[in-house]
């Protein structure tokens, strides 16, 4: 294991001459935002955080986040104005507004990707104006304990984390965020300690670097439901690993079983998916024998943390529709870049006319559900007692072809998200089958040549 670590780390780490371009750009960046306040008549001051502040970034990051803070008592109005003022100045002409909570310009600068992001400079947490204004008490926090030593199992950490496609709290992704990887290593110790843990978890494990709940149910009562609770040390009343999904929390505790029992390269830099061919993908579709549906529209004009929740309640939504009336959903997915798709897997499209409509229990009067099924012109058979003692008739099923089902949802478009929705309503398009090669081209065609191959990425 431990040669395994020493060639990954060699790989992730930035050289010297690669720390010290970044230094010289993040110091510019500074220079900069100093210079733009003092020119606006601004009071705020720059601050850098994130993992290029605190020497755990990657050689394949190139991230810089740039923090303008701004006084508490400055009026939110004021605040978004003055912040957004600041941010495109430093950023220049290819600066780009973006907004999650409140607005902030991102610029591509040397290579390097630089988010110019205003928050408030808050000395009690719970006094809390926007979410990004804990982030310089992260950096405080973090500045004081991680060692170099520490800082390099980090690294470990998320390339791990990377390779095993679990890396990014972004809802795109819903994984474990650089500053949760620092977290992780904090209370372990180490990349193999870590490891070594993991591989016990179940749902439900809590990490309280702070001691901030005494009492480990009082914690899960307030985080009730998530896989994985870290408590943030600066702030108590936050789950650092809220955006974890079960199935990315599953997916890295199977990695760290399979990695104790078997270390290796390959779960940092796992094979990349094979492109599928057009005729490969006719292949796979055909010897799947299911019916897949692709839903296509022009993607909302939203960040993608804005935008992915969206897509996926809409293909939640989508989903329950198609289960409600009989079909078997197999699979589902979204994918967003320039247009957005809904995809969804059926085992078929199609379902026969009739279909068992149960009654109450035993226990429970029928009367009603008898007079309003037995004259129904609708009705194939019954009443009768099915095998588990329910009062059931056959009727004719409403819709028989899961096309119906899902175009009526998408006329309704009652349970999506409001910006998809309102996309949907501008127009779309539905592929079935090998139609779906009309869209077979640049990132979608990888988006489907992994779907179609599901793997961990450690078995490719």
């Amino acid at each position: 294991m431990e040669d395994t670590l020493q060639v990954v780390l060699k790989r992730v780490k930035p050289t010297l001459a690669e720390r010290k371009r970044l230094d010289r750009v993040m110091s510019g960046l500074i220079k900069r935002v100093g210079l733009v306040c003092k020119k606006l008549g601004i009071k705020a001051k720059p601050i850098l955080v994130g993992s290029a502040a605190r020497n755990t970034w990657l050689r394949s990051e190139r991230d810089i986040d740039i923090f303008i803070l701004f006084p508490e008592e400055l009026p939110r109005e004021e605040f978004e104005r003055q912040g957004l003022a600041v941010a495109r100045e430093a950023a220049g002409p290819k600066g780009r507004e973006q907004f999650a909570e409140h607005p902030y310009v991102t610029a591509k600068i040397e290579d390097f990707d630089v988010d110019f992001v205003p928050c408030y400079d808050i000395a009690d947490l719970g006094k809390i104006r926007s979410a990004v204004d804990r982030s310089p008490h992260h950096q405080r926090y973090m500045i004081e304990r991680l060692s170099p030593e520490l800082a390099d199992e980090v690294l470990l950490v998320k390339q791990f984390m990377q390779g095993i496609g679990t890396y990014g709290a972004e809802l795109k992704v819903r994984g474990f965020s650089g500053y949760l990887c620092e977290l992780l290593v904090l209370s372990h110790g180490s990349f193999r300690k870590l490891v070594d843990a993991a591989s016990g978890w179940a749902p439900g494990v809590i990490i309280d670097i702070e001691r901030s709940y005494p009492d480990p149910a009082e914690a899960r009562a307030l985080f009730k439901g998530q896989p994985l609770i870290v408590i943030d040390p600066v702030d108590s009343s936050r789950n650092v690993a809220a955006a974890v999904s079960m199935r990315n929390f599953a997916t890295f505790v199977r990695a760290c079983q399979d990695f104790v029992r078997g270390p290796g390269e390959q779960f940092f830099f796992p094979k990349p998916v094979q492109r599928l061919s057009r005729r490969e993908l006719s292949e796979a579709l055909e010897r799947r024998g299911t019916k897949l549906y692709c839903v296509a529209f022009e993607t909302p004009p939203r960040v993608p943390d804005v935008l992915y929740p969206q897509l996926r309640k809409t293909e939640r939504a989508l989903v329950a529709a198609l289960t409600r009336e009989g079909f078997e959903v197999l699979r589902s997915d979204v994918w967003s870049d320039g247009r957005s798709i809904i995809l969804l897997e059926l085992s078929t499209s199609k379902l026969p006319r009739v279909r068992v409509h149960l009654g109450p229990p035993i226990s429970v009067e029928v009367r009603d559900f008898i007079e309003k099924h037995l004259p129904s012109k609708r009705r194939f058979a019954g009443p009768f007692v099915d095998p588990a003692g329910r009062l059931a008739f056959e009727v004719e099923r409403k819709y028989t072809r899961a096309e119906q089902v899902f175009k009526r949802a998408l006329t309704e478009r009652g349970a999506f998200g409001k910006h998809v929705a309102e996309a949907l309503a501008r127009g779309y398009e539905i592929y079935e089958g090998v139609e779906i090669s009309k869209l077979y081209r640049g990132k979608f065609a990888e988006f489907l040549s992994e779907y179609l191959t599901l793997c961990l990425p450690w078995y490719r």
